[in-house]
């Protein structure tokens, strides 16, 4: 029985110096020759998807957290934050001090003062890869709730946090941790509630035919949770945060001890 496989990135399919190893990409091609569906289940913007990662041939794109969903090329579904709900997040956001930009499909939107925090903040991680494929595809704007394609909020540096953010827009949003800087409490993504890594996972397969007894879920960070608990298999990487690993069906090896193909293996997909 074919399976359809979803895929987190960072710190998944990637590692925190944008670095792919060479096992993942092998075992990627030979499980969908297999007959298998691989399918991009990330956090990240569709256009902050690496293009280079995207040429491998994958089957469909879950970005945005769950709010952007591609099947065999075409976009199936997306959803988008009200008004109301870009209000009063970035409002909060302003109280917090916070820099922060929105995902809208392929763009990203921010204000001057936000972007050249963020671009400070991505060459203190030494990403110069993500600078130059993101910031290239900026709108700058004071009005963010004028935006109507806004999909989901990230927000760096702030003086509040995760828990008082989570807590303060609890009935409109979900706010998960940073799952580039787990170990800290300034950053995370705020999405609109009920909209997840699950959520996207749901559009794909009933727009592709796929049972959820047939899914198989990898990833590694706060935002992987729900996508895990869902899938019929569940597996989290060596290198994942504690929780999540401890919800999972099985750990594999960390990232840069082959543990996608690892895992593959194990699970007789390749």
């Amino acid at each position: 029985m074919s399976k359809a496989l979803f895929f987190d990135v960072d710190g998944t399919l990637v590692n925190f110096q944008g670095k792919m190893p060479e096992s993942a990409a092998a075992a990627l091609k030979r499980v969908q020759q297999n007959g298998h569906q691989i399918i991009v289940c990330s956090g990240r913007s569709r256009i902050q998807i690496y293009p280079w990662l995207l040429e491998l041939g994958f089957d469909g794109i879950v970005a945005a957290t769950g709010a952007y969903v591609e099947c065999g090329g075409a976009v199936i579904y997306r959803h988008f934050m009200s008004r109301k709900e870009i209000c009063e997040v970035t409002s909060l956001l302003d109280e917090a001090n916070a820099c922060y930009s929105a995902q809208a499909g392929n763009r990203m939107i921010t204000s001057m003062n936000h972007k050249k925090r963020q671009i400070a903040r991505f060459k203190n991680l030494g990403d110069e890869e993500m600078i130059d494929q993101i910031w290239q595809h900026i709108e700058l704007t004071d009005h963010m709730e004028q935006c109507e394609d806004i999909e989901k909020l990230v927000y760096y540096e702030s003086q509040m946090p995760v828990q008082t953010i989570r807590e303060r827009l609890s009935e409109i949003c979900d706010v998960t941790e940073s799952s580039f800087e787990a170990e800290m409490n300034d950053s995370g993504e705020i999405t609109c509630k009920g909209i997840n890594k699950a959520h996207g996972m749901q559009k794909y397969l009933a727009y592709a035919g796929i049972a959820q007894e047939d899914t198989i879920a990898f990833g590694d960070g706060p935002n992987d949770f729900d996508m895990l608990e869902y899938a019929a298999v569940g597996i989290a990487m060596g290198n994942a945060v504690e929780g999540l690993k401890s919800r999972a069906d099985f750990v594999t090896k960390g990232i840069d001890e082959d543990g996608i193909a690892y895992a593959l293996s194990k699970w007789g997909l390749i």
